[in-house]
């Protein structure tokens, strides 16, 4: 039950991210236009774009990043150990990973929080409330570290579980 909430909550952090990045990119032709045709680009393009669009981007798909199991990693000792002891190194990477997670999940929350009851504004060509982008973080992170755990479960109690990504051709459609 874990995986598949933690499947669907990846899933739809991804699509808010993919919303975000098209976003991103219709503001951006519409502030070009806009500039180049009328003279008159939109306020504050630049930070929007920066403080809303690209912290979503780049934070919201972390859980469905760790969900596809396609994190950088390097596996070269990992692949000449005998299978018995990959699966409990792979155990505890992904326990190293959870408490990384967490830290950030700590510390980015306890950020967000601060902005949230100071109502954290930011000057540039306009003033931008910044403390909703700062959630994007915590809630990054957090589907993230659950997303981890229930890998580090499914390592323990699946002996079928498989950390390797998709192939190009199994993707799911």
């Amino acid at each position: 039950m874990l995986l598949r909430w933690t499947r669907h909550l990846g899933i739809v952090l991804a699509v808010l991210a993919t919303v975000s990045l098209f976003l991103m990119m219709l503001q951006t032709v519409i502030d070009v236009l806009a500039s180049n045709l009328a003279g008159r680009p939109i306020p504050g393009n630049l930070e929007i774009i920066s403080v809303y669009h690209m912290v979503l981007v780049v934070f919201l798909p972390l859980a469905f990043v760790e969900l596809k199991h396609e994190p950088i990693s390097v596996d070269l000792v990992y692949q000449m150990l005998p299978e018995s002891l990959q699966r409990w190194v792979l155990v505890a990477g992904y326990l190293v990973t959870a408490t990384f997670f967490g830290f950030l999940l700590w510390q980015t929350g306890a950020d967000a929080l601060r902005s949230l009851e100071m109502n954290e504004m930011m000057m540039g060509a306009v003033f931008l409330t910044i403390w909703p982008a700062k959630l994007a973080l915590p809630t990054g992170f957090a589907a993230a570290l659950l997303v981890v755990v229930a890998n580090a479960w499914q390592a323990v109690t699946d002996p079928d579980f498989n950390p390797s990504p998709d192939a190009p051709d199994d993707v799911e459609t």
